[in-house]
């Protein structure tokens, strides 16, 4: 039995294309969002996801942006086109004070 994606998939299993939640966000008829509504659109996100807040925990998340500039090209905001981030943590929570 061949387990294989189909071509169109770039390799993905049926299992990492189900697994994950996905949240889309779009401007209204498909145009550019503003930096301002995009955040606004993130804390919706974790609005509706609040609810699952006692059971369950996000293990990775990855976003996808394509920003473009006044002209609608599409920009890199650094060398590498990422930003890595690690929640903060306090000292005081790291070592149970």
């Amino acid at each position: 039995m061949d387990t294989r994606a189909p071509r169109g998939d770039k390799g993905k299993t049926a299992a990492t294309k189900t697994d994950a939640l996905r949240i889309k966000v779009r401007g209204r008829d498909n145009a550019p969002l503003s930096i301002p509504e995009w955040r606004d659109a993130l804390f919706e996100a974790a609005r509706q996801l609040a609810q699952y807040e006692p059971d369950y925990r996000i293990k990775t998340a990855d976003i996808y942006l394509r920003i473009i500039d006044e002209n609608g090209t599409q920009v890199r905001i650094n060398a590498k086109n990422e930003i890595t981030i690690y929640p903060y943590k306090a000292a005081a929570d790291e070592h149970g004070v």
